[in-house]
């Protein structure tokens, strides 16, 4: 189990599988009991004539297990077929209260007892050989990540991909700085995560969300029961949360684990914090050194999708292929196959592919040894509506009248991955693909949207790790919103979007006790724009954007200073961007040397 396998041909985006070196045999629904008696079915594949006992990888599924069963596919449904073909078990489970699975489905709030209730249930059968390996993308990764905090004794790996909504401030991906990411959260609420597994009838999400309330959403498209309303309604800060497993800098893992992320997905930087948290707060040395990361340039749950030239959305990103099934196979072969003194695992910390260079490259920390925070300053003459104003991005402090623009609720700016997608052609679709490059010249014209950029570099940029805007704002509401954008400008003036971050003002102290401003007083807002990683290449300018929406991508701020899921007034909000000496509002840059 340790060889490389041949690979056979593939044409469709995916990295090909490795030839099968066993036949497969599936033994299907087969009932596993959690602690309070519910049964959660499990389709198990084991390797056939092996004549060993078995690692297993597991596969926690909300999304039903029976497309798994597809033993020629030649798609991610043929993963179980793939992996128990090169000697593994391996057990893919309906998650409490979906489809096969009993029990009522509330998202996450079970995911990390019944995880360590099912891990110890494959340890426990014959066929197994006591270690186990999580994996799986997405809500499959959270659970992962969830499941770690127990620390069940036969967990001897863990591959989460996009699992950064595993952390607390983060609530399954549904709230971002303490505002609902409804461009993919509805969708999956009415689609992917109600309690009876099916799907909403062919209906128009996007108006749903258009239409106020915004709690109302689900039930205007006819859903069925869900905890879409629990979910949109709660304060970030309510002790309602409290139930739920998230991690946070009080959780204790012990456990290696692989974490795979893109630039383009909505939780990269928070995959890393995840990254970083493993290797600070698990229990042993052992797990403390055997934690790694691997960026692609894709969209989300897309890193094997990798054909070449790539495109992720409009950008062109080149060839991004990378054997990620070898990678995998020599991950879940070490820590499921070997002694457990087997020593480390063998592959650089951090791998990450530079978009604009278009390579892979390497390190062994987080942020990149080298990197230095560099403030790029926000300055105009006062007049930084759209592309054809003045503003400018500059390195060093300049001082100027501020900017102001106005911000209607009924009007927002449309989030870059929607923007190019004509009124009332493909919006379901658009709700799917929160994270993807569009170019932006069209929208940058909004004179609601305030727009900063550098002069074109003579030199190239490498900029990679985390991204903060420091913004100094004032408002004629008492609460809005600060959408701040990074993007490069190319020299044909194409404008690609690279990452979007947002900051609710009531939450500019912290979650528990939101604060209202006073209309016409000056705040500092921090702005968590996530991460990525860039080569701004000769003659490449770089340009921030700053507006008060990005709809559907977040849900809109009413500006009324009440709850805004429940809210069905609006206020139009006069906002300010200050940029002088005492208020340099700007954006940190992680720039590489």
């Amino acid at each position: 189990m340790t060889s490389t396998p041949d690979k056979m041909d593939d044409g469709n985006g995916l990295v090909p599988f490795p030839k099968p070196l066993f036949e497969v045999d599936l033994e299907k629904d087969v009932r596993v009991a959690m602690r309070d008696g519910v049964g959660l079915y499990a389709d198990i594949y084991r390797p056939r004539e092996t004549g060993d006992q078995l690692p297993t990888i597991l596969i926690r599924t909300q999304y039903d297990k029976a497309p798994y069963r597809a033993s020629a596919s030649e798609t991610k449904s043929g993963l179980a077929y793939m992996f128990a073909g090169q000697g593994f078990a391996v057990v893919v489970q309906d998650i409490r209260g979906r489809f096969r699975s009993e029990g009522t489905f509330h998202p996450a709030e079970s995911d990390a007892d019944d995880g360590y209730d099912t891990v110890s249930w494959v340890a426990s059968q014959p066929w197994s050989n006591g270690k186990v390996g999580g994996y799986g993308c997405s809500a499959l990764g959270i659970n992962q990540v969830m499941m770690s905090q127990r620390r069940p004794a036969a967990l001897k790996a863990l591959l989460p991909q996009g699992p950064g909504g595993a952390l607390r401030w983060r609530k399954f991906s549904v709230l971002v700085s303490g505002v609902p990411e409804i461009g993919w959260a509805f969708q999956w609420f009415v689609q992917d995560a109600n309690q009876r597994s099916q799907p909403v009838p062919n209906v128009d999400l996007y108006e749903a969300l258009e239409a106020l309330p915004l709690a109302d959403a689900a039930d205007r498209v006819g859903s069925h029961p869900t905890d879409w309303r629990d979910w949109i309604t709660h304060e970030t800060g309510d002790l309602w949360w409290d139930k739920f497993p998230f991690f946070d800098e009080t959780s204790r893992p012990d456990v290696p684990a692989l974490f795979v992320n893109s630039w383009y997905d909505t939780d990269v930087g928070e995959t890393a914090k995840l990254f970083n948290m493993f290797r600070k707060q698990s229990t042993s040395e052992k797990s403390r050194r055997n934690q790694f990361i691997i960026i692609s340039p894709t969209a989300h749950c897309k890193s094997e999708q990798a054909c070449t030239p790539h495109f992720v959305g409009e950008r062109d990103v080149g060839d991004i292929r990378r054997d990620y099934w070898s990678i995998y196979l020599s991950w879940f072969n070490h820590w499921l196959c070997n002694d457990d003194d087997s020593g480390d695992f063998k592959m650089p910390h951090v791998q990450y592919y530079l978009m604009g260079a278009n390579r892979w490259k390497s390190a062994d920390s987080w942020p990149l040894p080298g990197t230095r925070f560099v403030p790029y300053y926000l300055a105009s003459e006062g007049n930084a509506n759209t592309s054809n104003g003045d503003g400018k991005l500059c390195t060093t402090m300049a001082s100027g009248p501020a900017d102001n623009y106005r911000y209607d609720p009924l009007d927002p700016v449309p989030s870059p991955e929607n923007f190019a997608v004509p009124p009332g052609q493909g919006r379901r679709a658009e709700l799917r693909s929160p994270g993807n490059a569009v170019d932006q010249h069209q929208v940058d014209l909004r004179q609601d949207r305030l727009v900063f950029t550098s002069e074109p570099l003579r030199e190239g940029l490498e900029v990679t790790g985390p991204l903060k805007a420091v913004l100094y704002v004032s408002s004629s509401a008492t609460d809005t919103d600060f959408v701040v954008q990074l993007s490069d400008v190319y020299p044909d003036g194409r404008v690609y979007n690279l990452r979007t971050g947002i900051a609710r003002a009531r939450y500019r102290e912290g979650y528990k006790e939101p604060k209202l401003m006073t209309p016409g007083e000056i705040y500092l807002i921090e702005v968590d724009m996530q991460a990525t990683g860039n080569w701004f290449g000769p003659g490449h300018r770089i340009r921030v954007q700053v507006s008060s929406s990005s709809f559907p991508h977040f849900a809109r701020n009413l500006n009324t200073g009440s709850n805004n899921a429940t809210e069905t007034t609006t206020v139009v909000a006069k906002n300010t961007i200050h940029h002088e000496r005492h208020h340099p509002s700007h954006i940190l840059l992680p720039v590489v040397e």
